[in-house]
């Protein structure tokens, strides 16, 4: 017989802060192990394998089920970020995934999911805020495997940074001619 994965209590605790931080608001969730990671960067990252893709939510138990499954080079403990969605579409184009996420062959999970194709920058501008589960002590097999996460992390952020420099610098070293005779379209070296 086919059926919906069953949420934990733990994930249902933490599901009903996430709710009730959102309070009646057009809302995404992001559940996750890396939330100190992710506030200290500003950046919601695109995996470097699989799908490029930051996954989002619209049911909160979905973003506790991501948040309190263990990896093993996570902070120890689980959180969901709240995001403004309205605000996330005012930047990002945002995509509706209608797909089952399939546990077994008789066991799903419908994810209600939403995708943004890009890294997520700045997003302290469209958070509302985060809630998070308990910490559990890792081991030191564990810490060793956050920092080796986090400094992949960290140089994922200077690339970006880097790109998003050049893009800039593009943008300004470049003026457009003005006055009589003169072409608007042709593009001159910026003083």
């Amino acid at each position: 017989m086919i059926h919906h994965i069953k949420y934990t209590t733990a994930q249902r605790e933490l599901a009903f802060l996430a709710r009730k931080l959102a309070t009646n608001r057009n809302v995404l969730y992001h559940g996750t192990r890396y939330r100190q990671l992710i506030l200290k960067m500003e950046v919601l990252f695109r995996p470097p394998v699989g799908v490029p893709v930051v996954c989002l939510t619209r049911s909160p138990e979905v973003a506790a089920y991501w948040a309190l499954l263990k990896r093993d080079n996570d902070e120890g403990r689980g959180s969901i970020f709240v995001f403004d969605r309205q605000s996330l579409a005012s930047r990002y184009e945002i995509t509706c995934n209608p797909e089952v996420y399939w546990h077994s062959d008789t066991t799903f999970h419908d994810e209600a999911e939403e995708l943004i194709f890009e890294d997520v920058t700045k997003i302290g501008d469209h958070l509302i805020g985060t809630v998070s589960g308990p910490t559990v002590k890792l081991s030191r097999r564990d810490k060793i495997l956050n920092r080796e996460w986090e400094r992949m992390m960290e140089a994922r952020l200077r690339q970006l940074e880097c790109q998003n420099d050049t893009r800039s610098r593009g943008k300004r070293g470049v003026a457009v001619a003005r006055g009589p005779g003169k072409d608007p379209y042709t593009r001159l070296p910026a003083d």
